[in-house]
């Protein structure tokens, strides 16, 4: 008699196997890009627009407390300007807690007014990346500095 050979079915199980490792090793890092990405752009829109909620709010606050009794004037005083800054930054205007944002501090928070009684507040926050401050090259080596990316948000209302 001859030797058993091996069924035609055990072959294609085994070379399956080998093929499921080669789609895993092609596949992983593509799915890894796109996971990272997608967790990396969520992150900016979300500091986008909790700036944004920032300065809006500092805008309000500047622009029902900055007039001068019924004259019509813009008063900028610097303790009204501190406080829109503390409010912008950690959210009330006494500077208690903890930035909403981490990192953001009171001199990334510029207070302006114009003649026509319009008050800017305008924020330049430098993002850094979920994951050290740089996005990797998966095929390459290297990485993407993320070092150099500000989030600006900016609103400007009129003091009635």
């Amino acid at each position: 008699m001859s030797a058993a050979r091996p069924t035609r079915r055990v072959l294609n199980g085994r070379r399956q196997r080998g093929v499921a490792m080669v789609e895993f090793v092609i596949g992983a890092p593509i799915l890894l890009l796109l996971l990272y990405s997608v967790t990396e752009v969520g992150e900016i829109l979300l500091q986008n627009s909790m700036l944004a909620d920032a300065a809006r709010n500092a805008d309000r606050y500047l622009a029902s407390n900055a007039l001068l009794g019924s004259s019509g004037v813009v008063n900028l005083s610097a303790p009204l300007i501190s406080a829109a800054q503390n409010l912008a930054v950690y959210g009330n205007a006494g500077g208690a807690g903890t930035p909403l944002l981490p990192d953001l501090a009171t001199s990334e928070v510029t207070i302006a007014s114009d003649a026509s009684n319009n008050i800017s507040v305008t924020i330049a926050y430098p993002y850094e990346s979920l994951f050290g401050g740089a996005i990797p090259l998966f095929f390459t080596t290297g990485a993407i500095n993320t070092g150099g990316l500000t989030l600006n948000a900016y609103t400007s209302m009129l003091a009635l």
